[in-house]
């Protein structure tokens, strides 16, 4: 899979959705495999959010 773009969804303690941002991960990945981007920046968090989920939106076929 390349060019993966994820989607992260901040949230705060009571549930509820603060900040959403995606962002493209302009990489080739091996199919049922790993890896880490430790230093992505993802943008501007709301200081309310105490929480973040972030699942793959989109990946075309290398």
């Amino acid at each position: 899979m390349k060019d993966i773009e994820i989607a992260c969804t901040f949230i705060r303690s009571d549930g509820s959705p603060v900040t959403e941002r995606k962002r493209l991960i302009p990489d080739t990945i091996a199919m049922k495999s790993r890896k880490t981007y430790p230093r992505m920046l993802i943008g501007f968090v709301n200081v309310n959010a105490n929480k973040a989920k972030c699942t793959v939106a989109t990946a075309s076929r290398a």
